[in-house]
């Protein structure tokens, strides 16, 4: 009898604990962003990608021009394989290989140039939107604010999705202001 009062004790001083902690618990407050769709519709991001994509095309248009050279050398390479001499037909076939080399190489560095721009014309609004987002987190006293373009975020409530708010505040920020929070970023990291 006395091992059952004791027991019945203990179990309600764990639920008067338990009652008293939950409520003495903060309350967490969580959000999340999508950098990618932010940066695809803050205006500057929208600019950064149509000027980008023009980059794009211009050289495309080169690289075509090659790729077509390339293919009338084949075309030709394979039409007159049986009637060249072995010393001709192994200059042809160098020549093309040589072009298809090039060709390969200025495939890499439009590729890798064209990174470069992007990293460079997106890092800057990036660094503004970390800044929008940690004020946002500071003053709304948001416990946590997450990126969810990555596949991290598994769930949460649309409620909880900041993107459209960045966005537009974002849109609504002077340049000036940008610039600012930029250099001020930038200042710290050296």
């Amino acid at each position: 009898m006395k091992r059952i009062a004791v027991l019945l004790s203990a179990v309600a001083v764990l639920l008067v604990v338990g009652r008293v902690n939950a409520a003495d618990a903060p309350a967490y407050k969580f959000g999340y962003v999508n950098f990618q769709r932010t940066l695809n519709e803050v205006e500057e991001g929208k600019k950064a990608k149509a000027l980008l994509k023009s980059e794009f095309d211009e050289k495309q248009k080169k690289l075509d021009v090659v790729q077509n050279e390339l293919q009338k050398m084949k075309t030709d390479l394979d039409k007159q394989r049986l009637i060249l001499s072995q010393e001709a037909l192994k200059e042809k076939e160098d020549e093309y290989r040589k072009k298809f080399m090039e060709l390969q190489q200025k495939l890499g560095s439009y590729k890798d140039e064209l990174q470069v721009k992007e990293a460079k014309m997106t890092s800057e609004i990036l660094i503004v939107i970390h800044d929008m987002i940690y004020n946002i987190g500071k003053t709304d006293g948001y416990s946590t604010i997450l990126e969810s373009s990555q596949d991290v975020l598994l769930y949460a409530p649309e409620s909880a999705d900041l993107t459209d708010r960045i966005i537009k505040e974002y849109n609504a920020m002077p340049k000036n202001k940008k610039d600012e929070i930029v250099k001020k970023t930038q200042g710290k990291a050296k």
